[in-house]
């Protein structure tokens, strides 16, 4: 099941109770944290936990009110409550998650069902938009890591998706339909990359200069190097970016039969690496060309490899076909690498006015469409890809 699907859910069952609260602010400790309530008993549930200072005080709407957070008569903190609307309020106090929490649990208390900031924006967006595609973009445009990425997603309530399933509704070509849902989930699979970030597993033999190309990569020292095989026993990782991708770097253990015999600190590191490589969307496996030996192979994974052979800087470098020379010391051939990057991952020359899919809710209709061979079945999911039905 979709995320989107489950919040709403998850909201729906809450109806009884009809006032929900969340926290507004992020969940790490800071100066202020914030609670924003919301319903037809918010005004209620406030006025049993907080006391305000002075006499004559008004809760009306546009007002901002000084006092206590109590639990019957123990205070729990001081602080602010703004009265944002005729059902909404937002409660300001300080911002020690465990401050946070207790006051939480005090209006879960006395009658409020908590969700998340999440299932909040989520509840507003489904009341506010004429169709589902378009709640699902306001709610997955937030969370886009790139602006490439917002403006994939803002085009499928316009030229992308939503005019597609809209063209879809009135037609009766089941065969071109089917054919069109499945380019659309294979040219889903690009967008991904660029509105979710990717994950580069940089693995290779030890000693072969992996560490050295993460610090290049991330232009700072993220990772120790040394002329000692195995230096590197855990995966470092980091985040970088070549346009228009977001890059979250990793860097493995080398990888060598022997060392994956050894010790149990090796066979962990080695089996860590092995699944990493399982676990990305691209390996760059970097190998030391001022050896004489045969060059190794790649490892086999699901995600493409490119083959980099590493100290072109140095003496007695030998270049090998289908494998970029780079030096991670000096940066050299990097900006040939992050072409190459773009290329393999497709994200070099896409265009974000096509139709895409990015919920997993609407992948996984678009798979059912391709896969219909019932006309009524076909057109059925067509209709919940433009308008899910309510939950019950």
């Amino acid at each position: 099941m979709h995320k989107t699907t489950q919040q709403t859910r998850s909201i729906e069952k809450h109806e009884a109770a009809d006032t929900l609260a969340c926290v507004r602010t992020a969940p790490a400790a800071a100066a202020i944290g914030s609670i924003e309530i919301e319903g037809p008993d918010a005004l209620p549930i406030v006025q049993r936990i907080f006391r305000p200072a002075g006499e004559h005080v008004s809760f009306e709407e546009g007002q901002i009110l000084y006092g206590r957070f109590l639990d019957a008569d123990r205070i729990i903190d001081d602080g602010l409550v703004g009265v944002e609307g005729p059902d909404r309020l937002a409660l300001h106090c300080h911002g020690n998650p465990l401050i946070l929490q207790q006051i939480l649990t005090l209006l879960q208390k006395h009658g409020a069902a908590i969700i998340t900031p999440e299932q909040t924006l989520a509840r507003r967006f489904f009341a506010d938009c004429n169709n589902t595609i378009e709640a699902e973009a306001q709610l997955e445009s937030i969370k886009a890591v790139s602006l490439l990425g917002v403006k994939i997603i803002r085009n499928q309530t316009t030229t992308g998706l939503l005019n597609t399933v809209r063209q879809w509704l009135d037609s009766t070509d089941s065969q071109t339909l089917r054919q069109e849902a499945e380019e659309i989930l294979l040219r889903s699979q690009i967008a991904q990359r660029i509105i979710r970030g990717v994950r580069i597993v940089i693995a290779g033999p030890p000693n072969s200069g992996k560490s050295t190309l993460l610090n290049r990569l991330a232009g700072r020292r993220q990772a120790l190097v040394s002329e000692t095989p195995g230096t590197t026993r855990d995966w470092v990782t980091c985040e970088g970016r070549i346009e228009p991708l977001q890059i979250e770097w990793i860097d493995t253990a080398g990888l060598d039969e022997r060392l994956a015999g050894g010790d149990d600190l090796e066979q962990t590191a080695q089996r860590t690496t092995r699944e990493l490589l399982d676990r990305c969307d691209l390996i760059l496996y970097v190998m030391d060309g001022t050896r004489a030996a045969a060059h190794p192979l790649s490892p086999s994974a699901a995600a493409p490899v490119l083959r980099i052979l590493n100290k072109s800087d140095l003496p007695g470098f030998q270049s090998g076909p289908n494998a970029i020379p780079i030096s991670a010391k000096d940066g050299t051939g990097l900006e040939t690498l992050a072409r190459a990057i773009l290329q393999t991952l497709q994200a070099d020359s896409f265009d974000p006015a096509q139709p895409v899919a990015f919920t997993d809710r609407q992948k996984d209709l678009l798979r059912q469409i391709a896969a219909a061979g019932d006309p009524a079945v076909l057109k059925s999911r067509i209709g919940r890809l433009f308008q899910e039905p309510k939950p019950v």
